[in-house]
């Protein structure tokens, strides 16, 4: 089980707070970029276990999963971008729960009781990145809605995202901090 929460938090955050514009623009336009993200990816998650490099066959599976699956979405995009991201979290949920089993107690430098919490907070930016695409996605389209809700939301939604979940990653910091020194 520590392994799915490991992953999962690394994934919310490297994925989320951690994929600023500019790394989303570099890797939209390279394989270079692509693989920037993921190696972000991974380092966060690298930073949540103990001895990570004892660990690197599951690191290794989990970057080129994720290299995998972006891969696919940027050279493949879907016409419904909502349904797209959708369907890229799932994948890389599913790939979380497949190294899970495959490695089910990765030790985490973080307690439990510290992660879920995390993961919680962390699940905030995700879903507000959602609502950003989707509602980016109503504004671009041939049914265009210029109401107020969804154009704040194309606006502002991204920007308030990273501002939260670079909070997060602070509190998430402090508190691993605070339980290493106990």
């Amino acid at each position: 089980m520590t392994t799915a929460i490991t992953l999962l938090l690394g994934h919310l955050l490297g994925d989320f707070p951690l994929q600023t514009n500019k790394i989303f623009k570099l890797k939209t336009q390279s394989n270079f970029g692509l693989a920037l993200h993921v190696a972000i990816h991974l380092a966060v998650t690298a930073l949540l276990i103990h001895r990570p490099l004892s660990h690197w066959p599951l690191l290794l599976v989990l970057g080129l999963a994720h290299f995998t699956t972006d891969w696919v979405k940027l050279n493949f995009p879907s016409k419904n971008q909502a349904a797209g991201f959708v369907g890229d979290q799932f994948v890389h949920f599913i790939t979380i729960l497949l190294l899970s089993i495959w490695v089910p107690d990765l030790p985490a430098i973080l307690p439990t009781w510290i992660m879920i919490p995390a993961i919680v907070l962390a699940f905030i930016p995700a879903i507000m990145i959602f609502f950003w695409v989707w509602a980016t996605q109503i504004q671009n389209s041939s049914l265009k809605d210029d109401s107020m809700c969804i154009t704040w939301a194309s606006v502002s939604l991204l920007p308030i995202s990273q501002r939260i979940g670079l909070i997060i990653m602070l509190i998430i910091a402090l508190a691993g901090s605070s339980t290493m020194l106990m």
